[in-house]
This record gives structure tokens, sequence and C-alpha cells, in this order.
């Protein structure tokens, strides 16, 4: 082991040898651990992984333990191997761990800077947690073979879909970890601090079309757990059904360029969405508040031109009473200007004596 951090990477692994030796073989050149969840693979796995047992950086372990590969408890259980993984980043002698697939290549988002150094650059500035953007590369030909480089024969990928956003699977020792409850996308734990800018995990799920087949229809769909099925787990394979080309045209992919993928993680990092995020909710609620303003105006609106309305009508009734109140004073005026009225004012004199 290299001087430095302790990084040991939490592999789980079920009929990968034709990648496997590639992925444990990235990570020990780079002084990385690797302990190795065999999920009773029956394809040449383990064989695969020998080779690096002699180094002291690899370790292999039946899981679970003592269960054939053709037991009815050989089913695949997600939730086991989690708990699993758990369990081991408690108990393992190292500093970093990292909740790897056998199935992925993972780098730091820096060219000069290899996994294992992006990992100690983040430990020094403080941080205990690393994102990783999902590259998803996809077989364009069939051909693959175990020998060749897979960074060289797989050149075309696409970013990885939401369900695969979340990625914060690289953490430094905690004794209070919560993969399950995640799924195994996000590692919980008390006062984490996320590094902003994610690294890279290059996915390679499927390498030719009878490896997609196989998979897929094989040594998936049938393993997975009803209940995990239940949690919206493993959603990966919902789309995919009996005749489903795994081979994909290499125009709806891009090809990859390790410098622009950089680039484009260190400008568009996590602190730069979360402010992004926060901008769009403020524009949503300002856009609310556009809307609650005019339907505020338009109520006034309307209760003005009733109060109004209003106004009008007694303003009417106003002008009609003065009009009757100025008939009657013309009337009164007109009654004692009369003849009748002169004469019978002695009487009305009289009258008001008496009273």
């Amino acid at each position: 082991m290299p001087p430095g951090l302790r990084i040991t990477a939490i592999i789980a692994a079920y009929n990968e040898a034709d990648i496997i030796a590639q992925t444990v073989g990235d990570l020990a050149r780079q002084g990385i651990a690797a302990h190795v969840l065999d999920h009773h693979s029956t394809d040449g796995t383990r064989a695969a992984l020998e080779p690096f047992v002699e180094s002291g950086l690899v370790r292999i372990e039946s899981f679970p333990p003592g269960v054939p590969a053709c037991d009815e408890g050989d089913r695949f259980s997600w939730t086991q191997i989690l708990a699993r993984k758990e369990q081991l980043a408690r108990e393992l002698d190292a500093d970093w761990f990292i909740h790897h697939d056998a199935d992925e290549l993972r780098e730091s988002p820096w060219l000069h800077l290899s996994l294992r150094q992006g990992i100690e650059l983040v430990d020094r500035l403080g941080y205990n947690a690393i994102d990783f953007a999902v590259l998803n590369f996809w077989p364009t030909r069939d051909g693959f073979e175990a020998t060749s480089d897979i960074r060289e024969a797989f050149q075309h990928y696409e970013s990885g879909e939401a369900f695969d956003r979340v990625q914060i699977r690289c953490w430094k020792k905690t004794e209070s970890l919560d993969l399950v409850s995640s799924g195994g996308h996000d590692a919980q734990f008390p006062l984490r601090r996320v590094f902003p800018v994610r690294f890279i995990l290059r996915h390679y799920p499927v390498r030719s079309q009878a490896h997609g087949t196989r998979k897929v229809f094989e040594e998936r769909k049938p393993r997975l757990s009803d209940e995990e099925r239940r949690k919206v787990w493993h959603v990966q394979y919902d789309a995919i059904g009996p005749g489903h080309q795994f081979l994909r045209d290499p125009k709806t992919l891009r090809i990859y360029d390790p410098e622009e993928v950089r680039v484009h993680l260190q400008i568009h990092h996590r602190e730069f969405e979360d402010l992004n995020a926060q901008a769009d909710r403020a524009r949503r609620d300002i856009a609310d508040l556009g809307v609650q303003l005019s339907a505020s105006r338009r109520a006034l609106q309307d209760e003005v031109e009733r109060r109004e309305g209003e106004v009008g009508s007694l303003r009417l009734e106003l002008d009609a009473e003065r009009q009757q109140s100025r008939g009657l004073e013309q009337q009164m005026v007109d009654v004692k200007q009369s003849w009748s009225w002169r004469l019978t004012a002695p009487l009305r004199a009289i009258w008001r004596l008496l009273r």
C-alpha cells in the first residue's frame, strides 16, 4: 500500500468475468484496495480475481456465505448486500470507502490527478463525501473481449438518467453510515460535507448484445426481490423487454472527450446547481406572486366598479329627491302667492292664538 490515505472499494459482483479484472486492476494500480462480495458467480468471476489476491490489495468474500449458486437463497437481495457493505465499512481498516460496482471505472475530475489523488485532495480540503456523475457507455458494435481495454473499446456514452442523479458513494470512515435507505445511491451519515465538484463514474452495464440479453433476462430480472421492486428499485430494467436491441446507434450518443467532461463538471458543480435551483424557486415564487397580484388587482377593480355603480345609483336617487324637493318648494311658493292663501290668512292667525 503506498503512503497516504488507506482507501477501500467494496464491490458486489455477479457474473462479471469479462470486466472485473479491469475494474479491480484499475483500483489496484492506484493502491486502492478492493473487498469483493462475489454473489456466487458461475462464469469465472472469482477466477479472474485470483491474480489480484496475491497483491494483498484484493479480498474475495462469498456472499451470502454458504449458499450454493443455484439455491433459492441465492435470489438477488440488494438490501442484504448494502447492509453487508455498511458493516464492512465499519470493520475494515481504511480511511475512505467507495461503494463500487463491478462494471464501472471511477476517475477524478482533474486530468492530472488519479482517483486516489483526487480523494486525498478532497480529504485535505476538509470534505468527507464525494458525489459522482454517471456516464453510461453503450456498445455500438459487437465483439468486446475481456482482454480488450474497455476505455478504448467503448467511446460513446450518455449521461445517467434521473434515478441515477444522486451518486454519493464515496465517504470518509464513519460509525453511522446508511446505504440501505437510499438503495445505495446516497451514503448518509451525520456531519456530512459533500465535495461540490462531482467525480466521474464510467459505467459499462452492457458489453454486447449477448451479454445484455443474458444479464437482464437470465441473471437480473428473474432474481430481483419483489419487496425491492415495490420500493421502486432496479427501475433501469423496466423499459427492457424481449427482443431489446442493446447495441446503440452512435449518432444517439456522445463521443467521450475527457477534457470536455471535466470542464462541464467543474462549471456545473453541486453548489452551482443549488444556486440555480434556488434561482428557479425564486422565479417560480415571483411568478406565483405576479399571478396573485394580478388576481388581487382584478378583484380590486371589480370592487371599485361595483362601488362606482352603487355611487352612481345613489347619485340618481339623490338627484331625484332633490328634484322632488324643488317641486314641493315651488308648490309652496305657488300656494303662498295664491288668493286662497291670502284670504285664509286671518283664520290661520286666529287658529294659532287658540292653540
